[in-house]
């Protein structure tokens, strides 16, 4: 099972749509925190997963089953680091044999990771 997050975002509605097109929707899981946003998805018989990256338990859950998983950068600047090692965090725990990484154009490269 591969699981995309951000999945009803931009990028994120591109690798499910792709997805689609190269395996069975039921090897599919879509990680939003919105299900409403995700119906399209449903419909076709994605797997969709609710949760937030700042939630570690609802990541715990969303980890469930799942082979590989693609975390989509996220937005919030102020957060995003802590909130992607939740999500390898929750992926190791859970034996996830496969994390993919998208990344971001960084306009000031110094933000590539909290100095401390």
């Amino acid at each position: 099972m591969i699981l995309v997050t951000g999945a009803t975002r931009r990028l994120g509605t591109a690798v499910v749509q792709n997805l689609l097109g190269k395996t069975s929707a039921n090897q599919i899981a879509a990680f939003v925190r919105d299900e409403n946003k995700a119906s399209a998805w449903k419909e076709k018989g994605v797997d969709i997963r609710v949760g937030s990256y700042d939630d570690p338990a609802s990541l715990d859950k969303v980890m469930q089953n799942i082979g590989k998983v693609l975390p989509i950068a996220g937005t919030d600047e102020d957060n995003r680091l802590r909130q992607h090692q939740n999500v390898v965090d929750a992926a190791k725990k859970a034996g996830v044999q496969c994390v993919a990484y998208t990344s971001r154009t960084l306009k000031d490269r110094n933000t590539l990771a909290n100095k401390k």
